[in-house]
């Protein structure tokens, strides 16, 4: 995940994530990516618009299936919109 979104190669970025758990990698920045993460989908959050990859680890999977990880990061997006506060370019979901 975060191979050439936006037009940057994978070097472009920051930060690589290298959790074992899925993760949830915001589109469109280019602050962080994760190379050893397959990619489920692309959820788009309901209140913002702003758009994630959700993804297992690519060696190790996951325990939870991609619907609890997508209710998952349902749950964080809007505590983020209650708290007024950004979302951030990652998460990290309990696998």
């Amino acid at each position: 995940m975060g191979e050439g979104e936006g037009g940057k190669e994978m070097t472009d970025y920051k930060t690589k994530v290298e959790s074992l758990n899925p993760v949830a990698i915001k589109l469109d920045q280019h602050e962080v990516h994760a190379p050893g993460h397959d990619n489920w989908r692309v959820l788009a959050c309901d209140q913002c618009e702003d758009k994630f990859a959700l993804g297992p680890n690519r060696i190790y999977g996951s325990r939870t299936t991609e619907e609890e990880c997508v209710k998952q990061l349902v749950t964080i997006l809007a505590a983020y919109h209650q708290h007024k506060r950004p979302h951030q370019n990652n998460y990290d979901l309990v696998g």
